[in-house]
């Protein structure tokens, strides 16, 4: 949406400025000559001054009718991109949804015709809560990203400790990080670093990288969740030492569903994780990107506040 707008607003000030620089280029020829005509055809200024009323009429409703073919070819074109996007998010969510439902159903099944022994029932329980659970965080994610990416949303932002955040979700997922045996660093400073920002929202960004970091890559590996003050600009980097990210997948990771459906089927990606934290980051006036060459990792995921 943000890009339609600025193609938009892009469009309307080169026409605009199109417009005057050849209307006011034609009035000034029509003064400079009018007199010169008028002596030459007998026909008197007035009549050449409406004319030239008529001709800059004329080219207004000319730029006028091509902006309007511009601007409408842009917007369906903007219109079948959202299509297009919207099919696919259909198309994948009903993909990641239909491997758990399918598991409930048959375990429900066969609970109903009573074809699992007592000894296994409490597996087959803990299987199908396991599996809900999943459910709901796949439908959960979804509406969080429409919402996100709907007209009129905006984040409750107010002042506080970037510092203190990003600690407290390290923390959460302090156990998850150790049963895996990785390597944890933390590089965040004592003093607070005070930022605009939601406490509410920002908090899945960060979780979702260190969950990222964590459920995708090998045991053992280095992690590192760091906070950087830079003068103009404060960052959040979640770097690791796992697989790279080819530099063909930098952007396109952020998009819905565009990780490997390896990463999605295998490593319990509902691929909405990172185009959330995107657009969070987004949100917030700031930015969220891919540095493949940070030292002494393999990459490091980079939130950037302005």
């Amino acid at each position: 949406m943000n890009t339609l707008k600025r193609n938009i607003i892009y469009n309307y000030i080169v026409t605009t400025f199109v417009l005057l620089a050849v209307e006011i280029y034609l009035y000034k020829l029509l003064f400079d000559y009018v007199g010169a005509l008028e002596a030459k055809t007998g026909i008197p200024e007035i009549i050449f001054m409406c004319l030239g009323l008529v001709i800059g009429f004329v080219l207004f409703g000319a730029f006028s009718y091509g902006y309007y073919r511009k601007v409408s070819g842009i917007i369906a074109e903007d219109a079948k991109r959202q299509v297009r996007q919207r099919n696919m998010l259909f198309a994948n969510i009903a993909h990641d949804l239909k491997n758990p439902i399918s598991s409930v159903l048959g375990y429900a099944r066969a609970l109903e015709s009573d074809a699992v022994s007592d000894e296994e029932k409490q597996v087959v329980y803990r299987t199908i809560s396991a599996k809900s659970l999943q459910i709901d965080e796949m439908i959960q994610k979804m509406f969080r990203y429409a919402k996100m990416e709907s007209d009129g949303y905006s984040l409750c932002l107010k002042q506080a400790d970037l510092c203190g955040v990003v600690r407290e979700c390290a923390a959460m997922r302090y156990s998850e990080i150790e049963s895996r045996g990785i390597d944890l660093a933390i590089d965040i400073p004592n003093e607070p670093l005070m930022c605009n920002i939601d406490p509410s929202e920002l908090p899945r960004t960060i979780d979702n990288l260190i969950s990222n970091a964590v459920k995708h890559n090998g045991y053992g590996i280095r992690l590192l969740i760091a906070v950087k003050n830079e003068g103009d600009c404060a960052k959040i980097i979640v770097a690791d030492s796992g697989c790279e990210i080819p530099d063909g997948m930098k952007k396109a990771i952020f998009e819905p569903f565009q990780c490997s459906d390896e990463s999605r089927m295998g490593k319990d990606g509902s691929g909405l994780g990172l185009a959330i934290a995107k657009r969070i980051m987004e949100l917030h006036g700031g930015k969220l990107y891919i540095d493949n060459s940070f030292p002494n990792y393999t990459k490091a995921f980079i939130a950037e506040f302005r």
